[in-house]
């Protein structure tokens, strides 16, 4: 229950700062009392003006995705750096060694909470464009990868000693980064 609420905190945190962020475009043209929403928006030939609410919300989402990929990511990072760091420098030794049990203890909820960003971003921005375009497709084989690299993951949990359930999962996770990345770049 207590990993289900920080997983709660942080999505409130992170729509609650998209709903801080956005603006209300409410215009009252020549005092004759009519009410214009999305001034600035789609206007009669089309042209798109400024992002609309879902567009923001499902913005906030992605970056809220690429901070849990990367606090998730630590994790491997930590690892791969213990023995250097604490042979290196020895009077950092428990601090190191907290830091990696605690990314240790929370990477599945922190990639859990990724993967839940990332489908939410995805879900929001399509109903904010309206259809699936190319950075949108890009974005989804992305999330795509994620979610195969979350259940290989759930499979490793249970068998920790498949170094080849390991491998899968760290180079699908690599592979949604690069996706991820192009996904950005696109957008």
């Amino acid at each position: 229950m207590k990993y289900l609420q920080m997983v709660f905190m942080a999505l409130v945190v992170v729509v609650s700062f998209a709903f801080v962020t956005t603006e209300s475009n409410l215009v009252y043209a020549d005092d004759d009392g009519e009410k214009y929403e999305n001034y600035g928006g789609y206007g009669e030939k089309g042209e798109k003006g400024e992002d609309s609410p879902y567009e923001e919300v499902g913005e906030t989402l992605g970056w809220g995705t690429v901070i849990a990929m990367g606090a998730a990511g630590v994790f491997f990072i930590l690892r791969r750096s213990m023995k250097t760091v604490i042979t290196n420098f020895p009077d950092l030794k428990n601090i190191f060694i907290s830091i990696s049990k605690f990314f240790g203890k929370y990477h599945i909820w922190i990639g859990v909470l990724a993967l839940v960003f990332g489908i939410s971003h995805g879900v929001t921005m399509y109903l904010s464009e309206g259809e699936l375009e190319t950075d949108g497709i890009i974005g989804l084989a992305s999330v795509v990868f994620m979610a195969i690299a979350s259940i290989i993951g759930a499979v490793l949990f249970k068998k920790k000693k498949l170094k080849s359930l390991r491998i899968t999962h760290t180079a699908l996770i690599g592979l949604a980064i690069v996706i991820g990345l192009i996904h950005i770049a696109a957008a």
